[in-house]
């Protein structure tokens, strides 16, 4: 048994275009997309497009995927950066939103909150996918703290954070996105795979990137794809179209882009 898992597309219709191409040449038993399909691109009625006319692709949903129908409330303690950074996600939502057509964002709506896969009579050798965790669409799950500290230069969440998210969670294998970094963190008897993101790079390499699962018989045995894709493309795309926001997204894929030349 062999899953394809890809997340985090965020209206990057060139990065997607190039991982569903990879992905048709491998082969595969089944397509699984992890969330967050339309907001912060140039083109998100196009990426949903790819997606929905896809019967081969099951998906779940993602937080900013919730975004587009209404963000959530603010706190009244939350600093001015952040509240300035709630409302550049509400204009991009807003715009997001007006470039959907009803029976797409119903769709968005519908899908459900994981897909699980049984490649055994075992629940403990089942692969469960979800956007970021087992519980909600928005608390992180870091990597390994080894790696936390040469990302961050300090352990942001210890294998004993990790109790309240997963603790219960019956599988061999939790795949997510959400964070864009690939990554693989043993928990227990719990391997936790991020399969890393289509768009928007958290480990500075602007490749497109998923990850491919392979059921052994015993174990799954995890495969990275980093795809190279035309970057400038999507740069022209946003400045063209210039969604809310734009300037900044261009910026991140532009200096990814430099860093790997």
């Amino acid at each position: 048994m062999r899953i394809a898992i890809f997340s985090d597309v965020h209206g990057n219709l060139t990065g997607l275009d190039a991982v569903l191409r990879d992905i048709d040449e491998q082969e595969v038993d089944q397509i699984v997309f992890a969330g967050d399909l339309c907001l912060g691109g140039p083109r998100p009625q196009e990426c949903l497009d790819r997606i929905r006319r896809r019967d081969d692709i099951a998906a779940v949903y993602g937080n900013t995927d919730e975004f587009i129908d209404g963000m959530p409330l603010l706190s009244d303690d939350i600093d001015e950066e952040d509240r300035r950074r709630h409302q550049q996600i509400s204009d991009t939502a807003s715009w997001t939103r007006e470039r959907l057509g009803e029976m797409d964002r119903a769709w968005l709506r519908e899908l459900p909150f994981h897909r699980r896969i049984s490649p055994s009579v075992n629940p403990r050798d089942d692969l469960f996918i979800v956007h970021a965790n087992p519980i909600d669409v928005n608390q992180v799950i870091y990597p390994a703290e080894d790696l936390q500290k040469k990302l961050f230069g300090e352990v942001q969440q210890t294998d004993d954070d990790l109790y309240p998210l997963l603790e219960g969670l019956i599988a061999g294998v939790l795949a997510f996105g959400h964070l864009h970094i690939p990554s693989i963190r043993q928990w227990n008897d719990l391997a936790l795979v991020n399969v890393s993101s289509v768009s928007l790079p958290g480990d500075g390499d602007v490749r497109a990137k998923y990850a491919l699962l392979t059921w052994d018989g015993e174990r799954w045995q995890i495969e990275y794809r980093r795809l190279d894709y035309d970057v400038k493309s999507e740069v022209g795309a946003y400045q063209n179209i210039k969604p809310p926001g734009w300037e900044e997204i261009v910026e991140v894929l532009d200096m990814a882009y430099e860093e790997e030349e």
